[in-house]
């Protein structure tokens, strides 16, 4: 072994620890920081002699330009691989799809094709509960009939839609 390898074999088992330290300390993970240490070192045995006044100096530089360098990349890798806030994946768009749109105006459609089939009564009680929100005590007041009335009256018109969407879906499925 050549005396510069000596010396270098002597100054890692001396400076290892004291840069491994200042490697972690500067936001390098235990394993990084090792695998930074074995590097520096290889640069000191790659660096000319005249380039190298004082080899624990150089090595701290060294150190400190891999802790940059790591720092860099990583701020690089956030950026690109950073899309959304992880909130902002939560968050569903509140807008109705086309074919939501569209079920919602076939739906519509047929609840107003079976609101016309009602007779009149039935319909005007069933308004005026499901639409207007009266209770059967003011809706009865309202029409001049009495509470069973509007009770028989709200019965039917249900039922009577039940019916014919019962029927319209049934004639959709063929």
């Amino acid at each position: 072994m050549s005396d510069e390898a000596l010396s270098v074999a002597a100054l890692y088992a001396t400076e290892q620890d004291r840069l491994r330290r200042r490697l972690i300390g500067r936001g390098l993970s235990a394993q990084q920081a090792a695998d930074a240490v074995q590097e520096l070192f290889l640069r000191l045995l790659r660096a000319p002699r005249a380039d190298v006044r004082d080899p624990s100096a150089y090595l701290s530089r060294a150190a400190d330009s891999i802790a940059v360098d790591h720092w860099r990349r990583e701020q690089r890798t956030n950026l690109l691989f950073e899309s959304e806030p992880p909130d902002a994946l939560l968050i569903a768009d509140p807008t109705p799809s086309s074919e939501a749109r569209l079920v919602e105006q076939e739906t519509i459609q047929d609840l107003e094709q079976a609101l016309s089939t009602l007779p009149p009564r039935c319909r005007e009680v069933l308004l005026l509960h499901k639409f207007e929100e009266l209770s059967y005590a003011e809706i009865a007041l309202r029409l001049g009939i009495s509470r069973n009335t509007v009770m028989v009256h709200l019965a039917n018109a249900m039922n009577l839609l039940r019916r014919h969407m019962r029927e319209k879906n049934r004639l959709g499925a063929n």
